[in-house]
């Protein structure tokens, strides 16, 4: 069987790392250097981490693939990143910097063609689908991240051509708890257990180290987070924090 992962969410904006909530980008906070937080997990010991570029897509600039690098070449873990692609050939430069996945979000809403094309050129493990839900009158809808709105296609649906296109991963994040430490909700899970047969991240809403359990009792195959790992308290300051080996064995307990 295998374990499953615990995944710090770092948002990055020109070079520097920040942290929002609910996507709203009028109240963000400065975390610190990449490569000074990157560092203090490889202390850690981190599952793997993710690293998404929460501009590019919304400016249209290209991925800055140098500095990937550095910071690729800091990590000690496996690293996944999202924002901008545009291009199987920059997916493939990214993998060349050396992270082991690229994650596709915006791209999938219009089509499938450049995940498809990233799935035949470095192999589905090394795709992930990013989906933002948000919970709208009792039912859940797929979101627009850069033109702030639900998305006019059904969920079940889109989920199940991601699938049928042989996707990777897909990383689900509820928007209406990102960055809140509300509580982790594990309903949105359980409405969506007939996609669980690829691998499924959780991301939302976490406020303790008990919200990463009850995640990782589900079927999802791993628990995410841009918050908990960065704080230990809703408004807090800034505190850089991963469960210890002791502290894990409890979570998969």
């Amino acid at each position: 069987m295998l374990i499953k992962r615990i995944i710090p969410v770092l948002l990055l904006k020109d070079r520097d790392l920040i942290h929002i909530t609910r996507f709203d980008r009028a109240n963000e906070t400065y975390i610190g250097d990449p490569i000074n937080v990157v560092n203090i997990f490889n202390d850690y010991e981190v599952d793997e981490m993710i690293l998404l570029d929460v501009n590019k897509t919304k400016t249209g600039g290209k991925v800055d693939i140098d500095y990937l690098k550095i910071v690729s070449g800091e990590a000690f873990f496996p690293m996944s990143y999202g924002g901008g692609i545009s291009s199987i050939q920059e997916a493939e430069q990214i993998i060349e910097a050396g992270f082991e996945k690229i994650i596709l979000n915006n791209k999938n809403l219009k089509n499938f063609d450049l995940s498809k094309q990233c799935i035949k050129a470095i192999g589905s493990q090394s795709v992930i689908a990013s989906v933002d839900i948000i919970n709208h009158k009792d039912d859940l809808f797929l979101y627009n991240y850069v033109k702030n709105e639900k998305v006019k296609i059904n969920l079940q649906d889109y989920l199940k051509s991601l699938i049928e296109i042989g996707i990777g991963e897909i990383c689900i994040t509820n928007v209406g708890l990102d960055g809140s430490m509300l509580g982790s909700n594990i309903d949105i899970l359980e409405h969506l257990g007939n996609i669980f047969n690829v691998p499924i991240i959780y991301k939302g809403g976490a406020k303790n180290y008990s919200d990463i359990k009850k995640v990782l009792k589900t079927k999802a195959s791993a628990f995410a987070s841009s918050t908990i790992f960065i704080m230990k308290k809703p408004g807090g300051g800034i505190v850089l924090n991963y469960p210890s080996l002791k502290e894990k064995e409890d979570l998969y307990d």
